[in-house]
């Protein structure tokens, strides 16, 4: 009943936000980047909220990331975050093997972001640019790197994304976990009016550990966005689909990922 509600509630909000204008830094994907990049001395307050739900036991995960995002030059930007999230997990000690709930609000990281505009969506072949992100907190560190391509066809917009993301966890014993994950996000989305999109994204996620390949998982589902001169908004529900490959050889992952994900992010210019 809450996941109906929450999307249902996300999507009549985003339906009543068409409006007549659209800014060329808005954003019509949630999981998926784009090229652009805001004019020298523009500037932007994102906030992000990401929910993640469903695992092999009861598992309830909000992620929020509140940016601003700065425009350096004609092909440059530049963001800073600051992160957060909500968990609540069903755990179960591995002594006793009693399962209890945990209920946590944490502090998680402050990230920087740097996004270099190679090329142009409209104006060129293929629009391209270039991303790198470094965030760092108490317990964890990452560093993310993202080659983008989007290309604008008449009235579809399409748009990729190759991702390789190194995390940090440290541990209070001294040891330090590392794992690394690759994704590929894939979207595609239909301008009903200048500024209002409906689409559909595809993203899979695999995580290695030591090298070895430990999990992979599709997630695919419905995305739109909507604009006005001041601000922008875009919503996406991704349920996972398939994972050939998880611990549990099953068809799905639910030790690594969730059956479903969806995220919102809205814009405002400054």
């Amino acid at each position: 009943m809450l996941r109906r509600s929450l999307v249902a509630g996300c999507a009549a909000l985003s339906l009543v936000l068409v409006a007549t204008s659209a800014s060329a830094t808005e954003r019509r994907f949630a999981f998926t980047y784009e090229t652009g990049v805001l004019q020298p001395g523009e500037a932007e307050l994102e906030p992000w909220t990401t929910f993640r739900l469903g695992r092999d036991r009861y598992y309830s995960r909000i992620d929020n990331r509140l940016e601003f995002e700065l425009g350096l030059s004609e092909r440059l930007q530049t963001s800073l975050y600051w992160n957060f999230n909500t968990l609540a997990a069903d755990e179960e000690d591995p002594s006793t093997g009693q399962v209890t709930r945990r209920s946590d609000f944490e502090f998680t990281s402050v990230s920087s972001e740097w996004k270099y505009k190679l090329t142009d969506p409209v104006a060129d072949a293929l629009g391209s640019a270039l991303y790198v992100e470094a965030g760092l907190g108490p317990v964890q560190a990452e560093i993310e790197a993202k080659l983008l391509f989007d290309k604008q066809l008449g009235k579809w917009l399409v748009a990729g994304n190759a991702v390789f993301e190194h995390e940090w966890a440290f541990a209070v014993t001294g040891e330090t976990a590392r794992e690394i994950e690759l994704e590929v996000p894939l979207g595609a989305a239909y301008f009903i009016s200048p500024s209002f999109t409906a689409g559909v994204e595809v993203v899979s996620a695999a995580g290695l550990v030591g090298g070895e390949l430990e999990s992979l998982a599709f997630y695919a589902g419905p995305t739109i966005g909507a604009s006005y001169d001041a601000w922008w908004l875009t919503f996406a529900v991704s349920p996972q689909i398939y994972s050939p490959k998880n611990e549990a050889d099953d068809s799905f992952d639910l030790q690594h990922g969730e059956h479903l994900r969806a995220r919102v992010i809205m814009g405002f210019h400054l």
